[in-house]
């Protein structure tokens, strides 16, 4: 079941994600490295890409995944306290896993910095909104894990007031799961 929620997720971020030759990109919350494995593979003009994720079990996972890759870099650390040069990025993607920060406007705001002027963000998370609502208390009940998932219309403010333009929007269902994609830019 997981499976597919990731394929479903995956392909959905991928129809939107635009890179440029060139582009250095971040990783917020990689995991085991198989979304970065697809963006590799499928754009072969990336100069470099980060993948951060605080457990390092994933992590090594992914470098097993990507060590013939010479253009990937890995961080391991809470998103709340990586530490980049600012302007560092041209994209950052954070997919599946804004629920999970516990200082969500802290990231947003290390994002912007990390991002290089127009730079831009990609989010796609679960969307707080409607029939999910039950689903979500149901995962914040059983969950070891801070859960802090959004609606679309509350990543609004947020996003603005990290100094966020959103460029696109969408939000649908997949199963029992809904969810929200941003694209934004470094305003």
């Amino acid at each position: 079941m997981y499976s597919s929620y990731l394929k479903h997720t995956h392909e959905h971020f991928l129809r939107h994600f635009e890179p440029t030759p060139g582009d250095r990109i971040l990783d917020a919350s990689a995991g085991t490295g198989i979304l970065a494995k697809k963006l590799l593979d499928k754009f072969d003009s990336i100069e470099e890409l980060v993948l951060n994720d605080p457990a390092s079990e994933m992590l090594e996972k992914a470098r097993d995944k990507l060590e013939n890759y010479t253009n990937v870099h890995f961080t391991s650390c809470y998103c709340e306290e990586l530490d980049f040069e600012h302007h560092t990025f041209d994209k950052i993607i954070c997919l599946n896993s804004f629920h999970y920060y516990v200082d969500q406007y802290t990231v947003l705001n290390h994002f912007r910095k990390f991002l290089k002027p127009s730079g831009e963000l990609y989010m796609l998370d679960w969307n707080r909104k409607g029939y999910f609502l039950i689903s979500n208390f149901l995962i914040n009940l059983l969950s070891p894990e801070n859960i802090n998932s959004r609606s679309l219309q509350e990543m609004h403010p947020l996003t603005k007031e990290a100094g966020f333009v959103i460029q696109q929007q969408e939000e649908w269902n997949f199963r029992w799961w809904k969810f929200f994609y941003l694209k934004c830019t470094a305003g």
